[in-house]
C-alpha cells in the first residue's frame, strides 16, 4: 500500500509541486494519477520511487516511512520498484534481451536465472521473438513494451509509469494499458500518471486527480 500524509514538496526555485497531499493506494491495485501538466503527477511518482524526498509530511510504502530509509535499505527498497518512462530510455548499443536484463545484472542475479526471467518478461509483453534485436530496429510501441518488460523483470511489488502512452497512437496505447492490467493479475501494485482519459473510467482501476499539487477528486470508490 501507498500512503501520503500531508505531503509537501517545494523545490529550490520556490515551486511548490505538492501541497499537503494526503491519499491512499491499496496494495495490488492499479491506480491512475491524472491532472493538468504541472499538477504534481511526476513529483508524486518520484517521491514513491525515492528519487526525491518530501519537504514535509510522510510517504509510506508497505508500512515503511521512506524518509527513514538509509544506505542499503534505500537500495533494497528501490529494487522492489519498477519504473516505466515515456521516452523508453533504452540503450541503443544493447539488444532487447540485454536492456531488459539490466536490473537483474545490477542486482547480481546469476546468469542462468537472469536469462529465464528475461524471457518470461518478454513473453508477457509478446516480444520474446525480438530478444536479439536492437532498439533501433523496433517500433515506438515495441520500445515501450521493452521498457515495461525491463521494469517488471525483477518481479517488483510496485510498478510506476510516467505517461507511458504519451507518444503512442490510441491502438498502441490500449495495447500497453492492457499489459499493465495483466500485471495487476500478478498482485503487482501499479500506479500510472497519464493524460489518456479514455482509460480512466475502467472499473478495475482507481483514479486520483491532482490540481496544482493537491488532490481534488478521488474516483477510486
Amino acid at each position: 500500500m501507498i500512503l501520503f500524509r500531508n505531503v509537501g514538496k517545494r523545490y529550490r526555485n520556490g515551486l511548490a509541486a505538492l501541497k499537503g497531499l494526503s491519499l491512499y493506494i491499496p496494495e495490488g491495485s492499479i491506480t491512475f494519477i491524472t491532472g493538468h501538466s504541472g499538477a504534481g503527477k511526476t513529483t508524486m511518482l518520484r517521491l514513491i520511487a525515492l528519487n526525491e524526498v518530501a519537504t514535509s509530511g510522510q510517504v509510506f510504502v508497505n508500512d515503511q516511512d521512506l524518509a527513514k530509509l538509509r544506505g542499503r535499505r534505500v537500495s533494497r527498497y528501490r529494487r522492489n520498484v519498477g519504473f516505466v518512462f515515456q521516452e523508453h530510455k533504452l540503450l541503443a548499443d544493447r539488444t532487447v534481451e540485454s536492456n531488459v536484463a539490466l536490473p537483474l545484472v545490477v542486482a547480481g542475479v546469476p546468469e542462468h536465472k537472469c536469462r529465464r526471467r528475461v524471457r518470461a518478461a518478454l513473453d508477457l509483453v509478446s516480444l520474446e521473438h525480438l530478444a536479439e534485436s536492437y532498439p533501433g530496429m523496433l517500433s515506438v510501441g515495441e520500445k515501450q513494451r521493452v521498457g515495461i518488460a525491463r521494469a517488471m523483470v525483477a518481479r517488483p511489488g510496485l510498478i510506476l509509469a510516467d505517461e507511458p502512452t504519451g507518444n503512442l497512437d490510441p491502438g498502441l496505447a490500449d495495447e500497453v494499458m492492457g499489459i499493465f492490467f495483466r500485471l495487476q493479475e500478478h498482485e503487482t501494485t501499479v500506479v500510472i500518471a497519464t493524460h489518456d482519459y479514455r482509460h480512466l473510467s475502467n472499473p478495475a482501476a482507481g483514479c486520483l486527480m491532482l490540481d496544482h499539487g493537491q488532490l481534488v477528486e478521488d474516483e477510486s470508490s
